[in-house]
């Protein structure tokens, strides 16, 4: 029996499943599924119990991730004081991570992808349980610090192509839309819980504690992905990496959209994003401390998380285009009014505004490009698709740097917006195949 509900179709039936429709399902995926959960899936990701499994995965993964660069860039400004050095730090975890964006990709397409995330977590958790052991120890110059930060640079870059290739293949025929909704969901969720966490861990036990709770973080996702299926997909016989690399790399270069999808990805997270970075500096504009700090990044993630739910809800059609650009001016225009007000209560609603429009718009971004790479070849798309999300660390070097010239951190942080306003506007004006961009699944 079908059941059609506006626009979406759900089979129901248990024993009178069409057993060629079942087995022919049940091949293009990572396992055999019953009839049951294939009636499900057509509805939504979250019937799949391997998907539950894997957004648990990744959210543990990310709040580890959101507790140690929270922990990061408090323990540097207490060693330093310079907006300028935690822009450095910033560097020394994006530089690493763009290059392994590539990797990853690789590494997703050549090999079981399950047991490469389990290896990159692994070492994830290693190393900072080394910095929780030196911070404990009082044993941790400005230089350990930037030593250990490009280490976990090289394991978030493994780590998001890694993961943007595999969920996909978990959703098992469910709207793309909506796993890559939910997928996002767990970043933005772990963008308020992680930095909550960390300011209160921090304010109440100490640095070292915040970085043991991270390093367990990153153990819970290597011990969870030992769990779920193997991604399957027809891998090609190549030669060598670097093969794989100049594929992804051909893919969105030949590809208009793509280059424009990117592009806008890379400048926004380069530009703008950065401020989360300067929030120890910030927030001590207000003589306030990291408590608030906390408070600051939570706002901004509870802001993401609504406007990633929000872009797995809305039906733009032929306007997708035009939601992505309105959704990163909000973002940017958010961001620009922060470095203006006087009052940290604003900052907090702001923050959650601006974050809500880069949500929207990311996310709406990142379903463009993923409705339109073809599953055998996601691993190495991703892996470059997901060097403008490393940038956003990167980023707190252009802020850091601006405010250092200039003189004044309210400042710094107001550059980077205005250049984007004209980006968008620019874009709209002058490319139709970013202004015409149309829904698919």
């Amino acid at each position: 029996m079908i059941w059609r509900s506006g626009k979406n179709e759900i089979i129901v039936g248990f024993t009178l499943a069409p057993p060629a429709f079942a087995s022919d399902f049940s091949t293009r995926y990572s396992r055999p599924y019953s009839f049951t959960e294939i009636a499900f899936l057509t509805s939504s990701p979250l019937a799949l119990p391997t998907f539950r499994r894997y957004l648990l995965a990744g959210l543990s993964a990310n709040i580890g991730y959101r507790i140690q660069l929270v922990a990061l860039g408090i323990l540097v400004y207490r060693l330093s004081g310079s907006p300028l050095d935690l822009g450095i730090l910033s560097a020394v975890s994006a530089l690493p991570a763009v290059f392994c964006n590539v990797l990853g990709g690789v590494l997703a397409d050549r090999y079981d992808t399950r047991r490469v995330w389990m290896a990159n977590a692994g070492l994830g958790a290693l190393v900072v349980a080394v910095l929780a052991a030196l911070v404990h120890a009082d044993a941790l110059e400005i230089e350990h610090t930037y030593i250990l930060a490009a280490v976990m640079g090289l394991v978030f870059g493994v780590n998001v192509p890694v993961t943007q290739a595999y969920f996909p293949s978990l959703s098992v025929g469910a709207p793309i839309k909506r796993a890559v909704a939910l997928n996002g969901v767990t970043m933005s969720a772990a963008s308020i819980i992680g930095p909550t966490l960390a300011g209160l861990i921090v304010s109440t036990l100490g640095l070292a504690a915040a970085f043991a709770i991270a390093a367990s973080c990153w153990s819970a996702t290597a011990l969870m992905a030992a769990f779920l299926p193997e991604r399957r997909v027809q891998r090609e016989k190549r030669a060598h990496p670097l093969a794989d690399f100049r594929f992804g790399l051909a893919f969105v270069r030949t590809r208009k959209l793509f280059l424009i999808l990117c592009g806008l990805t890379t400048t926004n997270f380069l530009l703008v994003f950065g401020w989360l970075q300067m929030l120890p500096a910030f927030v001590a504009e207000f003589d306030l401390g990291e408590s608030e700090v906390g408070y600051a990044f939570t706002a901004a993630g509870l802001g993401a998380t609504m406007g990633t739910l929000l872009s797995g809800r809305l039906r733009p059609g032929r306007f997708l285009g035009w939601q992505i650009a309105v959704a990163a001016l909000l973002f940017y225009g958010s961001v620009l009014t922060v470095s203006m007000v006087s009052s940290f209560t604003a900052v907090l609603a702001l923050a959650m505004l601006a974050h809500f429009g880069n949500g929207l718009s990311s996310n709406s971004n990142l379903f463009a490009l993923q409705s339109r790479t073809p599953e055998a070849v996601r691993g190495r798309v991703m892996g470059v698709v997901s060097t403008g999300f490393s940038l956003g660390t990167l980023g707190g070097l252009w802020t850091g740097a601006m405010a250092a010239l200039v003189g004044d951190i309210r400042l710094g942080i107001a550059i980077g917006p205005c250049i984007m306003i004209l980006v968008v506007l620019g874009l709209l004006v002058s490319q139709s195949v970013f202004r015409t961009l149309a829904e698919v699944e």
